[in-house]
């Protein structure tokens, strides 16, 4: 017999646990769902639990139904008079105010991330709407706010759920291959909205007089009344329509047309709803890679800023202004377009779709829902205050500010932190004090150390001083050596690459993890929406004699003081300054594989490379007068000259053969 008893243990440890750390978290300011969503990142595949959670289908269907019984829940609660408040400008910001917030991010995603413009939509759509979970908890919080602002949040979390869905399914489409007809944008979702709410509507009605006519013990009420919400959800999705909006509006209808069994039902349903909320914060945190999101967190974080500093106050205060409201309680509406789990969510739906760099999506929406929970919703009742909405408007106990703040700061510098313990230490530097240190160490490298033992991390002061004879065998020597460790670390990234798309050809399914890879390998590259042989191109080494000789013209053979000692070894662009020579040449590397105007460059080395050729620095110097401002011949002709008469070559037999 299986051995139930740690499985039970094991789950209410954590549920205890989670509901009183979470408790404890809110006296702080924090809000719980965060707590729930840093418990399930610290219990996953890098935190100290361990758990490698990678079903994206699974987490679509738990995040489905959590969802929906949360949006439910709103429903049940929301009485008539909040309705007819909230209806209409709730209505105009899930409608309209999710298709400007999309498209206001959407420039900002294609500067920050080198997108084209249906990517960088595609990311606007995703973390455009404003989350149920994260809306209802905060007008649960205690936060005594209008009746008018809370109906209108209410309903617009309510309702924009359908709008941001069908902007991220047409958009997954269109970029899977699949583009959408025109008119398919505008009948699709005036469809969707219009059968889930119709079916939304007569399930609620329905409802209504079956508990009028059938009595139930309360326990079995709540029971009751949550099937037939997820029924609602059913029926609508078979028929295309919008399970979210019917599940919601069936929810508004009993409140409505059956207020006691509203009443009975409600706390059953509440405690689901908190299971859900919770659960479903748990699970994404569980689902997500901390490390993955580090690699696009400052991007992302530009991108939240953008989306709650400009387009969502935008939006607000535009579509807001023929309602009246007064200017406090719109900047209170403009400020608390919480994002909750609803972005993550919708960013797993590129994952299940085809879409390429999939997984950028999925981090980048968790990077911004984190911002918005820490930064949106931790300051909610301090803005309410300071704009004097509350029905109590004391001034917030210094205490409690000061505590907010610091709060605030244990969970980003934790952030930080969980980064950091992630991100590997490369190199192992030694600086020489003097040339006769570096020379004795260059003498001691064998090829082995030169790729993945010790690099040199700066020429010694002393060294641009030297004798040019006594420097140019030295100097060779170091360049070559950092470049030949560079290229140890392009040719691993290479051969991770082949390793996916090898798999990815024989029709098997990424993972979770190798679809991130891939990604972090593209971005890295700046060959993200690109076929995969233009990756590939991109993702090889550079001719150790090639690099020699660039630097050397950028120096002068090291005999530039000022170059040197910023380790601007291949030339001063933009005042470069790198800690390292190796820093230095990894920019280099990445110069040339990334930038645009090396595109003939790669390509001929990758055509050398499909015919078994070795491409060397003498093969490929003329395709690089790119790298200079002046007379591209002449400097071409120059490095081909200096690979010849100094032997350089000699180091691209090493390093490839």
């Amino acid at each position: 017999m299986p051995d139930t008893g740690p499985i039970f243990f094991t789950l209410a440890l954590f549920a205890a646990g989670g509901i009183l750390v979470g408790a404890a978290g809110s006296r702080l300011g924090a809000p719980m769902l965060l707590i729930f969503l840093m418990a399930g990142m610290l219990a996953g595949r890098e935190g100290p639990g361990g758990i490698d959670f990678d079903q994206s289908a699974l987490a679509f269907y738990l995040g489905s139904a959590a969802i929906a019984v949360i949006l439910f829940e709103g429903g049940l609660r929301t009485k008539p008079r909040i309705l007819q408040q909230g209806l209409r400008p709730g209505a105009t910001l899930a409608v309209a105010g999710t298709v400007m917030t999309a498209f206001i991010v959407a420039p900002v995603a294609m500067w920050l991330f080198g997108m084209d413009f249906a990517n960088a939509l595609l990311l606007g759509a995703i973390v455009s709407s404003t989350d149920a979970a994260a809306v209802f908890a905060l007008a649960a919080s205690g936060i005594k706010l209008p009746e008018k602002v809370v109906s209108t949040l209410e309903v617009e979390s309510g309702f924009n759920d359908p709008i941001a869905i069908i902007l991220v399914l047409g958009l997954v489409q269109t970029l899977s291959g699949d583009p959408l007809i025109w008119w398919h944008w505008i009948t699709s979702p005036i469809y969707m909205l219009v059968s889930g709410a119709f079916i939304g509507y007569g399930v609620g009605l329905l409802s209504a007089w079956l508990f009028r006519h059938v009595r139930l013990p309360v326990g079995l009420k709540a029971i009751l009344t949550m099937v037939l919400g997820l029924l609602t959800f059913g029926v609508a999705d078979l028929i295309g329509g919008s399970g979210f909006l019917a599940i919601y509006i069936t929810g508004v209808t009993l409140a409505w047309k059956a207020p006691s069994t509203a009443r009975d039902a409600a706390p059953g349903v509440d405690g689901l709803a908190w299971l859900a909320q919770t659960g479903l914060f748990f699970m994404l945190g569980l689902y997500v890679t901390p490390s993955h999101i580090a690699v696009v967190a400052l991007p992302a974080t530009v991108t939240a800023i953008a989306l709650f500093a400009i387009a969502r106050p935008a939006a607000s205060f535009f579509l807001l202004a023929p309602f009246k409201f007064s200017m406090p309680e719109k900047g209170f509406i403009a400020w608390t377009g919480l994002r909750g789990a609803t972005p993550v969510f919708l960013g797993i739906m590129p994952l299940l779709g085809g879409a390429p760099n999939a997984s950028l999506y999925l981090s980048v929406a968790l990077a911004v829902v984190l911002v918005s929970l820490v930064v949106q919703g931790w300051t909610a009742p301090l803005v309410a205050r300071q704009l004097h909405l509350c029905e109590v408007t004391s001034p917030p106990d210094r205490r409690e500010v000061i505590s907010r703040l610091g709060s605030m700061s244990v969970v980003l510098l934790a952030g930080v932190w969980f980064a950091a313990a992630n991100m590997p230490i490369r190199n192992i530097l030694v600086a020489p004090e003097n040339t006769s240190d570096l020379i004795a160490m260059i003498d001691t490298m064998d090829q082995d150390q030169m790729a993945t033992g010790e690099t040199i991390a700066a020429f010694p002061d002393d060294f641009a001083g030297l004798a040019v004879d006594n420097r140019q065998p030295v100097y060779a020597d170091v360049v070559a050596l950092a470049m030949k460790r560079v290229n140890a670390e392009i040719m691993a990234d290479r051969q991770e690459l082949l390793s996916i798309l090898r798999k990815e050809e024989s029709e098997k399914v990424l993972s979770l993890e190798e679809q991130t890879r891939r990604d972090i390998l593209a971005r890295k590259y700046k060959g993200r929406y690109g076929a995969p042989e233009d990756l590939l191109a991109r993702i090889n080494q550079i001719p150790p004699s090639l690099a020699v000789a660039q630097s050397v013209l950028a120096t002068g053979w090291g005999s530039s003081d000022a170059l040197m000692r910023r380790n601007a070894i291949y030339g001063g662009r933009a005042g470069a300054t790198f800690d390292t020579i190796i820093e230095a040449t990894r920019d280099y590397a990445r110069l040339l594989n990334s930038h645009s105007v090396f595109e003939d460059f790669r390509r001929e080395r990758a055509s050398a490379a499909d015919a078994g050729i070795i491409a060397t620095g003498e093969a490929l110097a003329p395709l690089v007068g790119g790298y200079v401002s002046g007379d591209a011949k002449e400097y071409t002709a120059t490095l081909g000259e200096l690979i010849v008469s100094n032997n350089l070559l000699r180091y691209d037999l090493q390093d490839q053969g």
